[in-house]
């Protein structure tokens, strides 16, 4: 450890107490690692909902696409007399 992150941390200590330096540990070796997991799932939630919606969008238009070619095979249903 150098002398200027020493002093530092000292400093620190003797402005705010033994609390605040566990609490900036926590949030540099706890929290930090926790936020890019989180942000790493948020990407992956991202990418599986494109793909979902490019999916849809592929199945929507192969319905259009079949929808007059079923249309007209199909017949009335009932009684015709």
């Amino acid at each position: 450890m150098t002398d200027a992150a020493k002093d530092t941390l000292y400093s620190i200590l003797e402005k705010w107490g033994f609390p605040t330096l566990v609490a900036i540990w926590l949030a540099h070796f706890v929290l930090m690692p926790l936020l890019d997991e989180h942000r790493l799932t948020f990407k992956e939630l991202r990418e599986t909902q494109r793909e979902i919606a490019d999916a849809m969008n592929e199945q929507t238009k192969l319905l259009y696409a079949l929808q007059p070619k079923v249309a007209g095979t199909l017949k009335p249903e009932g009684n015709q007399n």
